[in-house]
Formats: structure tokens, C-alpha cells, sequence
């Protein structure tokens, strides 16, 4: 059973493969935005050929105006990346841009038994002659640095590539592809205490001690809900 592919998914599946282009655009063009949006517009039209072979069963039953309209929306976010990319060169410079986009892995499996934890980065970059994890996230971006999540979400990574390759990952990268926006985070031990903790909270909910339940404001929209049921007890302050 797949899930159903509405517009914003479609959107965001779109964007995930041109964003795959973008070091080799950006090696092979001349970079202006003009070129830049021209190149991106080809890279879009063959993303939207692909997808429908990569993923045939769920594209089976996509309702044309949805398609369309999932097309349009990423579509029109093509001069924005490329105005974003060209800001990104003035930042980083174009070697380090290249470096930082271009996958020496992609979707490795990481583990590590120690932590009890499992990830799987969107890519490794070697970046300052090391590789670090990369996520690539479709949703919206902040004005400046990462969300919360997604910092977890960088450091568990770092934390997995540390155990399983050996040596310090100070930072990693998120790249919010529907933008064009590339983000280095350093990786503090605020965050590694925070992951660190998340671990220790789900080992023992495996365990069978259970949290109190809190009413957050997504509780009203959980499926689970309904079976969603702790009562409290002392091992559950702990939480």
C-alpha cells in the first residue's frame, strides 16, 4: 500500500531530484543566472520524467491535475534556487560549494550498537578533507540556520558516522532543496547531550516504561490518539 501523492508530496519529490543536479550544473555551466535558470528548467523537465519510472506504482493512479499542479508548484521555485545557489558561491566560494552539494555516498546505512541507533544521511560530502552527513529536506527553511529538528536529526547522524568511521564530525549540512539553500551546522555538545537523552528516553519505552502523556498541540491531529494512554507513575517522572 503506497501512499497517495497529492500536489505538495509531488512538489516535494521534485524538488528532491533536481537538487541531485545541482554539482553538476554548477560545474558545467556558466554561472549566471540566466544559464543557471535555463539549466535548472532542463534538470526539472528530465526529474519529471524519471520520477513516474522510479516510483511506477504510486504514479499509477496520480490524478492528472494533481501532476499538474505538483509540477507547477516546484517549477516556480526554479529562479528563487538559482538566485540562492549563485548567493551560495559568493559564500562559500565554488570549490567548497561543489564539495559541500556533491555526494561521495549517497543514502549510506549507518548504525552503531553502542547507541542503539540506526540513520541514514541523504548523502556523504567530504568536506575540509572529511566526510560528513548531509540532509536534504523539502519543507520550508528558517531565515537563518536549521530548525530545532533538524539539528537532531544532523547530530544523530554525526554521532552514527563517528561511531562507524572513527574521529570527530565537528558539522554537518542540511540543504533545504526547495530553496536552494545550503546550511552548515556545528555540532555542539548541547546537541549530543540532547540526542544522547532521546536515546535513553526510547530504550526505555522498549523497555515497557512509558512516559506520561502531555497534550501537545499535534495531539489533536495524531491517528494514535485514541490508544495514546500513560498513566502516571514514578518511573515515568523520570522521562
Amino acid at each position: 500500500m503506497f501512499p497517495e501523492i497529492n500536489a505538495s508530496r509531488l512538489e516535494r519529490m521534485l524538488m528532491k531530484e533536481l537538487s541531485l543536479t545541482f554539482p553538476d550544473i554548477m560545474k558545467e555551466c556558466s554561472l549566471n543566472a540566466d544559464n543557471l535558470c535555463k539549466e535548472l528548467e532542463t534538470a526539472f523537465l528530465h526529474a519529471c520524467e524519471d520520477l513516474p519510472l522510479m516510483f511506477p506504482a504510486e504514479f499509477a493512479c496520480i490524478e492528472k491535475e494533481v501532476l499538474e499542479e505538483g509540477k507547477a508548484r516546484a517549477r516556480a521555485k526554479i529562479p528563487e534556487i538559482a538566485a540562492n545557489l549563485l548567493r551560495g558561491l559568493e559564500e562559500y566560494g565554488k570549490d567548497p560549494m561543489l564539495a559541500a552539494l556533491t555526494p561521495v555516498k549517497t543514502e549510506p546505512f549507518l548504525s552503531s550498537e553502542k547507541l542503539n541507533l540506526k540513520g541514514v544521511p541523504s548523502k556523504l560530502v567530504c568536506f575540509e578533507g572529511r566526510n560528513v552527513p548531509s540532509i536534504m529536506k523539502p519543507g520550508n527553511c528558517p531565515l537563518q540556520g536549521v530548525w530545532a529538528s533538524d539539528r537532531m536529526h544532523a547530530t544523530s547522524l554525526v554521532l552514527l558516522l563517528e561511531a562507524e568511521a572513527g574521529g570527530e564530525v565537528p558539522f554537518a549540512f542540511v540543504e533545504y532543496v526547495s530553496f536552494g539553500l545550503l546550511r552548515k551546522v556545528t555540532i555542539r555538545s548541547s546537541d549530543r547531550r540532547e540526542v544522547l537523552k532521546i536515546c535513553r528516553r526510547v530504550e526505555k519505552i522498549k523497555a515497557g516504561f512509558m512516559p506520561e502523556k502531555k497534550e501537545e498541540k499535534f495531539c489533536s491531529e495524531c491517528t494514535f490518539s485514541e490508544h495514546c494512554v500513560s498513566n502516571s507513575s514514578l518511573m515515568s517522572k523520570f522521562f
